[in-house]
């Protein structure tokens, strides 16, 4: 989309009317942006990204090889990286609705392990393929998360 400040306005009201209804994947959306951007530019994936990171990966690939800057942006809450949770209690899956009984002291290490391997396979993932990853923590201000990314991606570049 060419850059201008009414398609970003239409962007983010877009974006704030979304509400979660169905499970997602990334393959549909993604090989769709392949075919809609004829010219090459910066693309931004910002998501939770939920879904298998090679999924993810081989999504983006087309649109990195075809010359695009592609940057992605996960972002998480820090409850869904620590999981801080003390009680019995029953989650609610915001995409199908639902509810799973947890005892968090009987899954949290394990929890962790497979969010932090997530993460790992995210950034080795898009690493390898020329997509630049950053993890975004939403305990964390935006604007430090994003001028750590582009000091680091500066210094990328300068490597590339």
């Amino acid at each position: 989309m060419p850059p201008s400040a009414k398609h970003l306005d239409v962007v983010l009201h877009t974006l704030d009317r979304i509400v979660a209804g169905q499970p997602g994947s990334f393959e549909r959306p993604l090989f769709r942006a392949t075919e809609f951007f004829k010219r090459r530019g910066i693309i931004f994936l910002i998501s939770d990204l939920y879904d298998d990171p090679q999924k993810i990966v081989n999504g983006l690939k087309p649109l990195s090889y075809a010359g695009n800057d592609v940057m992605v942006f996960h972002v998480l809450d820090p409850a869904e990286v620590d999981f801080p949770y003390d009680e019995a209690t029953s989650f609610q899956d915001l995409e199908t609705g639902r509810k799973m009984p947890v005892v968090p002291e009987k899954l949290r290490e394990q929890y962790r392990e497979l969010v932090q391997e997530h993460i790992a396979t995210l950034s080795r993932l898009c690493s390898e393929n020329r997509i630049d990853y950053a993890f975004f923590n939403t305990a964390q201000p935006l604007d430090h998360g994003l001028f750590k990314f582009l000091a680091i991606r500066e210094k990328l570049n300068r490597i590339r």
